[in-house]
């Protein structure tokens, strides 16, 4: 299989709407050796992984995992030899007409039926001013997925509105973060296993709970304009949150 090549359609369609579609874009057997990885998550979780959605009535040796959060990285030394991960660059840098880096991955895990939302959220609103308009993230369900499983919903158009006010999700001990949208402009996304997203870091998304009796497991990418630096100037609502000691630290404001 060969992956996607970037078209004029496709960027002219992600610099409208903020997002994009790809469809049957990475090879189920390459999937196959990235869920394998992500399962060493998932089965060493309190040792690997942190609980983004982490209940506020829960102490930390006992929270229950709503989302598990990690890095494939962790586990897999060639990750950045993987043809995935090439392609996605490459493709990402044409979408956003940036010379973009790899900058780091995630796991998300939503366990099957006791999860919760990642809510509605612009990643520049976690990364802060530095990262204005340099960002993008691919986001790689490992099974199908739809809005009974936690598939993508995007506010269509919504890079275009700057960055919104965002507050930490109430009952939440975790430094989840979550803004207000017109939801009469959000796009449901339901993907098939092989297909992945791309949005700009400005674009509102959120995935929905997992109600099925499947774990659902996705590996976001995000990239940044190289030079860039990472994160920094960071909005008054950032903090971080320790997960292994549960301390809350306020970074330097932009």
């Amino acid at each position: 299989m060969t992956y996607p090549a970037l078209t004029d359609r496709h960027r002219a369609f992600f610099i409208e709407h903020g997002w994009l579609v790809v469809e049957d874009a990475i090879p189920q057997a390459d999937l196959d050796v990235l869920e394998a990885h992500c399962d060493i998550l998932v089965d060493k979780k309190e040792k690997l992984a942190f609980d983004w959605a982490w209940d506020a009535k829960e102490d930390k040796e006992n929270r229950s995992f709503r989302i598990v959060q990690s890095s494939p990285s962790i586990v897999w030394k060639e990750i950045a030899e993987q043809p995935y991960r090439q392609w996605l660059t490459a493709f990402a840098s044409g979408l956003m007409n940036l010379k973009l880096e790899f900058w780091y991955d995630q796991f998300l895990g939503k366990p099957p039926s006791r999860s919760t939302p990642t809510y509605w959220h612009q990643d520049e609103g976690y990364w802060g001013r530095n990262l204005d308009d340099k960002g993008i993230t691919c986001w790689i369900p490992l099974q199908d997925v739809d809005a009974t499983n936690g598939c993508m919903h995007f506010i269509d158009g919504g890079h275009r509105a700057g960055v919104l006010t965002h507050r930490r999700v109430e009952g939440m001990a975790s430094d989840i973060l979550t803004c207000d949208v017109d939801e009469a402009r959000a796009v449901v996304c339901p993907i098939r296993r092989g297909s992945v997203t791309f949005h700009h870091s400005k674009t509102p998304h959120m995935t929905t709970a997992n109600t099925s009796n499947r774990w659902r497991k996705a590996v976001t990418n995000h990239l940044q304009a190289v030079g860039a630096g990472g994160e920094g100037g960071h909005y008054p609502w950032k903090v971080y949150v320790n997960q292994r000691t549960g301390e809350v630290t306020v970074p330097e404001r932009g």
